[in-house]
Parts: C-alpha cells; sequence; structure tokens
C-alpha cells in the first residue's frame, strides 16, 4: 500500500513509472501471470484519479482517436497473454523493465509527426502492447508531444487514455477468466491507495525536480528486472 501511494505520486509528476514500481512489488506476491489483469485494475484507478485532477487540461478528440484503434488492439494481446506460460512472462517482464530505462531516454523529448498514420500506429501498438507487457504508456507520450501537449495537458491526455484502454482491459480479462475476484479486490485496494499520491505530485508538480527520482527509480527498475529474468531462467 505504501508502495502504491509513491508511485501513484511519481506517476502524477512524470507520467511515468507507476506500473513499472508496483509490478516489481506485485510479482513476488501474485505471480507473473496475474500481474498484467491485476496492473489494469489498479491503473485504471491510478490514471482516473490523474485525469480528475488534471480534468480541465484533457483533450477529448485525442484520446477518442487513440482509444478507438487501442482498445481492439488491446484485446489481441489478451488473447496472447492468457496463451503465454509463467515463465515467458516472467522473462517478457523482466526483459522489458531493464528495456524501458534506455527506451525512456531515447524517447524523451522526441515528438512524433501528429499525421493520422501516426497517431493509429502507435495507438494500435500501444493497445496491443499494454495487454501483454507493463509500460507501453510511454509509447503515448512522444505521439502528444509531437501533438503539442504539455504539463497538466500531457498528463490529463495519456492518463484518460490509459483509463478507455484499462476499463476495456478488465473488461477483456474478466471474460476470458484471467481475473480473479480475489485479485480484482486487492487491485481495487491498492489502487485507491495510488489517489493521495497523485493528489500529492498534483500539488508538487511545479515545484520540484524529477531527475534525482527518476535516477532512483531506474536504478531499482534495472535491478528488480535483472531478478526477474533471473527467476525466469532459474524456473
Amino acid at each position: 500500500m505504501a508502495v502504491c501511494f509513491v508511485a501513484g505520486m511519481l506517476g502524477g509528476l512524470s507520467g511515468y513509472g507507476a506500473g513499472l514500481l508496483i509490478t516489481l512489488f506485485l510479482t513476488p506476491i501474485v505471480g507473473p501471470k496475474a500481474l498484467v489483469p491485476l496492473i489494469s485494475v489498479l491503473m485504471l484507478i491510478n490514471n482516473g484519479s490523474r485525469v480528475w485532477f488534471y480534468r480541465g487540461q484533457m483533450d477529448l478528440p485525442t484520446v477518442l482517436r487513440v482509444s478507438a484503434i487501442a482498445v481492439p488492439m488491446a484485446w489481441l494481446g489478451a488473447q496472447l497473454y492468457v496463451r503465454m506460460d509463467s515463465a515467458v512472462i516472467q522473462l517478457v517482464l523482466g526483459a522489458v523493465l531493464i528495456l524501458s530505462v534506455p527506451l525512456r531516454r531515447m524517447l524523451k523529448g522526441a515528438a512524433v509527426a501528429p499525421g493520422r498514420l501516426s497517431v493509429y500506429g502507435i495507438g494500435a501498438a500501444f493497445g496491443f502492447l499494454s495487454s501483454v507487457i507493463v509500460g507501453a504508456g510511454m509509447l503515448i507520450m512522444p505521439l502528444l508531444m509531437g501533438i503539442g501537449f504539455a504539463g497538466p495537458a500531457l498528463l490529463a491526455t495519456d492518463a484518460a487514455i490509459s483509463v478507455i484502454v484499462n476499463l476495456a482491459k478488465t473488461v477483456i480479462f474478466g471474460s476470458l477468466d484471467a481475473l480473479s475476484l480475489a485479485h480484482f479486490v486487492l487491485a481495487l485496494v491498492l489502487g485507491l491507495c495510488t489517489i493521495p499520491g497523485t493528489a500529492c505530485a498534483a500539488w508538487v508538480v511545479r515545484r520540484t525536480s524529477l531527475r534525482l527520482h527518476m535516477a532512483l527509480i531506474e536504478t531499482l527498475i534495472l535491478f528488480g528486472g535483472a531478478s526477474m529474468l533471473f527467476g525466469g531462467l532459474s524456473g
């Protein structure tokens, strides 16, 4: 619960890292197979609170355009996820956590040309990957920055897209029997724990530097990713 509070604050500050940080602590508790369905519910609540705190800055047309292609692709990704072996999922999650650090640095400050193909292409990739891995949301940030979003508008629009996709994933994983009632309740409780963190982030978003906390988070993510890779290979 404490980790979820901190993750909510970090996600509210930067729009990045909340799901990845929670993954490190939840995987040993619930196992890799249950992780993505559970995270879908948790991040639905987390991103919903971010939409609320930045609600005046959200751009609805962009949210609908990206979500229109992301949701059906999320269904395809979920179909693949439920058929994957737990050891494979653990290996994939570990690799994604490690690769997320250099990928974030590569995408930092990048802007994707806001053409129709870019919007639907990245939306499709995000939707599919979000049902298979944690951290796919980092694909949306460069697209939104390329369209011209920044600050609270960037955080709000990104969060709104995630709310729609995670709501769809919750329904999809539930229909595939990949999300148990116990894990659903656990995700609800942990998701609620992120809301105070998001509220704090909304207050301090213009009062702190993100450089130090990103360095700490990246170190933790690399360590956790290496541990997951080792566990997957050992299994």
